[in-house]
């Protein structure tokens, strides 16, 4: 594409976005596109950039819907401010790293992403925003270290999935890469997070062996943001956390609150985008608290 056409096409874009300042619908809007650097100013953190080619979901969300899972991202937020340690496992292209490095330089990020495309994402908005705190692993954690197929769904125009998945799958319509996984326990990082870690998981399936390779993290008693699809890893997950007096609660972006339940459950398509849980220690009066408007 000529660089007058990209132009031509961001300035249009951008028009358009000033017209709807509380969002667009891309779905009904198909010919938007943005090519390059944009703004983040819609979280409970400092403004931060990030880019894209029209190619990532995240852009889509942020820039014309003005819209990225609110309620997590408030959570996330609120408690990145007193973390002592932040894990983002499934990192994506980096926006809930991005906005825990934006609020703290005093502690490290890390970040692990198995997929090229998002981790080459992810390491260019690092260093766009100059946030030499985020250490990024091009690794998927799991319970083994080893080399593993790693697969994620080709969507049309779409270079960055909006996921990817160490589990099996039909590879009809997907791409796949081999990818080094690896158990956190051993390595170290727990001894480096303190005593109020924060971690985001997002592993498209690969939940209870994330959960069981991160055991040393998991005993310090982490807040932790978890999207999880399966019965089978929320029994497992559940068995885990139990013993360590864990509360659980399903978290409504578009409400922008919780509801406690009795253990994970696991997110189903029929939950109109509420697909994240919150793990947490805290009492019900400091959840409350987090989760105020």
């Amino acid at each position: 594409m000529r660089l007058v056409d990209i132009e031509a096409r961001n300035a249009g874009t951008l028009e358009a976005r000033q017209q709807h300042p509380e969002g667009i619908d891309i779905q009904n809007h198909p010919d938007l596109e943005f090519f390059g650097y944009y703004e983040v100013d819609i979280f409970e953190c400092p403004t931060f950039l990030m880019f894209t080619n029209n190619d990532c979901p995240r852009g889509w969300d942020i820039l014309f819907s003005r819209h990225f899972e609110p309620q997590s991202m408030k959570l996330w937020c609120r408690m990145a401010r007193t973390a002592t340690g932040i894990v983002d496992i499934g990192a994506h292209v980096g926006t809930y790293s991005l906005a825990a490095a934006a609020l703290r330089n005093d502690i490290n990020i890390h970040a692990f992403e198995p997929n090229p495309y998002a981790f080459s994402r992810l390491r260019m908005h690092k260093t766009i925003n100059s946030f030499d705190n985020i250490v990024e692993y091009i690794v998927a954690v799991s319970d083994t270290t080893k080399l593993s197929k790693f697969r994620w769904v080709k969507k049309k125009s779409l270079q960055i999935s909006s996921g990817g998945t160490l589990m099996k799958r039909d590879d009809a319509g997907t791409e796949s890469t081999i990818v080094q996984t690896t158990a956190l326990d051993g390595t170290g990082i727990a001894s480096i997070l303190g005593d109020r870690p924060l971690l985001k998981i997002d592993v498209e399936g690969a939940e209870a062996q994330t959960f069981r390779g991160i055991q040393e993290i998991i005993a310090l008693k982490p807040d932790i943001i978890l999207e999880t699809f399966s019965q089978s890893s929320c029994d497992a997950i559940n068995e885990m956390i139990k013993p360590l007096g864990y509360s659980v609660y399903h978290i409504l972006e578009k409400e922008r609150s919780m509801v406690p339940r009795e253990g994970l459950a696991p997110c189903t398509v029929d939950l109109n985008g509420n697909f994240n849980q919150l793990l947490t220690t805290r009492s019900p009066t400091e959840v409350a608290e987090l989760a105020a408007q």
